[in-house]
């Protein structure tokens, strides 16, 4: 498996029940909880040359019907995430950090069964992550 998978089921097994990876699909109903995880490079290197550290970003978008909502569950992922260290067999990672939020906005997606636009909170963490050495 690669570093992209095994980091991203790691921090997505700390989120809030109903988090989801990824593309929410349409018939979900709401609240909407889409996580996205990216390893943009190496930040180390070892001699052998396979990457050995990485600073992991997590993006989260909460989706609500209600300012109130998305504010209710962005603080639930804040809780769920802040200051937690993912589980990986074979990785030593540091604790998940936020990295912001911003005011919920309202978005042009249109909840139909409220009629009313929907409110979206985007949220930011990363967290180091070192491969350990095979014994």
């Amino acid at each position: 498996m690669s570093a992209y998978d095994v980091l991203a089921r790691a921090v997505l097994a700390l989120a809030p029940a109903g988090t989801l990876l990824g593309e929410i699909p349409d018939e979900t109903p709401l609240p909407w909880r889409s996580m996205r995880v990216s390893v943009p490079g190496v930040s180390e290197r070892s001699e052998a040359s396979p990457p050995q550290a990485f600073v992991v970003r997590v993006s989260l978008l909460i989706s609500a019907a209600t300012d109130t909502g998305a504010l209710r569950l962005a603080g639930e992922a804040t809780d769920a995430l802040e200051g937690r260290r993912p589980e990986v067999p074979g990785w030593l990672c540091g604790p998940l950090l936020s990295r912001g939020s911003s005011q919920p906005y309202t978005t042009n997606v249109t909840v139909q069964a409220a009629n009313k636009r929907l409110v979206s909170v985007p949220m930011s963490f990363e967290f180091a992550a070192a491969r350990l050495p095979e014994e």
